[in-house]
């Protein structure tokens, strides 16, 4: 099978693309450097126990956009014990409630690519229900409850859990991310950031800006990282989606991805209250 990294390269790197905002590009320039000079607010490394890539295999290859998918991989966090992981609910869709899913950890000291591997056999303690159509009546996206309890069937040797915040991520506040985008771990810190207008298809969910030049930093395979308040280190979200502006018909396909402006949110993410609901259908 070759090395599990290079494997693992070829998966498709999934992050739940929402509609674009469509905001006027401006404003980039200074504030990418006062950005990039202010330290974490939290130090990673002290996170590396608590926070994985998790990665699972179709038995058959997928053909997708020309390409040859032959899995799925997200972020995940160990939650009350060394044996449960949350992560994104659109990532656990096809996982086995009742049967195991062998899958793949993998889990980094500090940032960049991970040193550590282990197969493990996984299946779907609890899942939120997604809706495939938001309810604009009711002011709800239809992904408030994406996020997914994932069971292992042995503790992940020196797991450490993370505790959570219920009360909602307030406005402004500061926070910090650690994900495996491209299964690579990164970490940002950001802001969490409300639209001036109400917006139906974001109902339910958190926005937050990602405080770092790359706008796009925590796009696929970031889905089920983590989102801590920065005062407690507690988890207060979990990301779920990229944000992205109108796109530009003239780039070629690998630019075609065009990052939010400055002061508006990069990133959506379930508040974590939705878990305590969801806990209670752990089977």
């Amino acid at each position: 099978m070759g090395n599990p990294l290079h494997v693992l390269a070829e998966l498709y790197l999934i992050g739940l693309m929402l509609p674009p905002l469509l905001f006027g590009l401006t404003g980039a320039g200074t504030r990418v450097v006062a950005q990039e000079t202010s330290a974490p607010c939290i130090d990673p490394s002290k996170l590396a126990h608590s926070i994985v890539s998790i990665s699972w295999y179709f038995k058959n290859a997928r053909r997708e956009g020309g390409r040859d998918i032959v899995g799925e991989r997200a972020t995940a966090w160990f939650y009350t014990s060394p044996r449960l992981l949350v992560t994104a609910a659109h990532f656990a869709n096809e996982l086995p409630a009742q049967d195991w899913q062998e899958a793949q950890l993998l889990q980094a000291a500090t940032e960049g690519e991970p040193d550590l591997a282990a197969q493990v056999q996984v299946r779907v303690a609890a899942r939120g229900r997604i809706a495939d159509h938001p309810s604009s009546a009711k002011g709800r996206s239809g992904l408030e409850e994406d996020l997914a309890i994932l069971e292992l069937r042995d503790p992940f040797p020196n797991a450490q859990v993370l505790e959570i915040e219920p009360e909602p991520p307030a406005k402004d506040a500061l926070v910090f991310v650690v994900g495996y985008p491209g299964g690579r771990m990164h970490a940002a810190k950001g802001i969490v950031r409300q639209l001036d207008q109400p917006a139906d298809i974001f109902g339910g969910l958190a926005l937050l800006e990602v405080q770092e030049s790359n706008r796009l930093l925590f796009n696929a395979g970031a889905s089920g990282a983590p989102v801590l308040d920065c005062r407690q280190a507690r988890v207060i979200a979990v990301l779920n989606g990229l944000l992205t502006g109108p796109a530009l018909p003239f780039l070629p396909p690998e630019n075609s991805v065009i990052p939010t402006p400055w002061g508006s949110p990069t990133n959506t993410a379930v508040p974590v209250s939705t878990l305590s609901a969801l806990t209670q259908r752990i089977q």
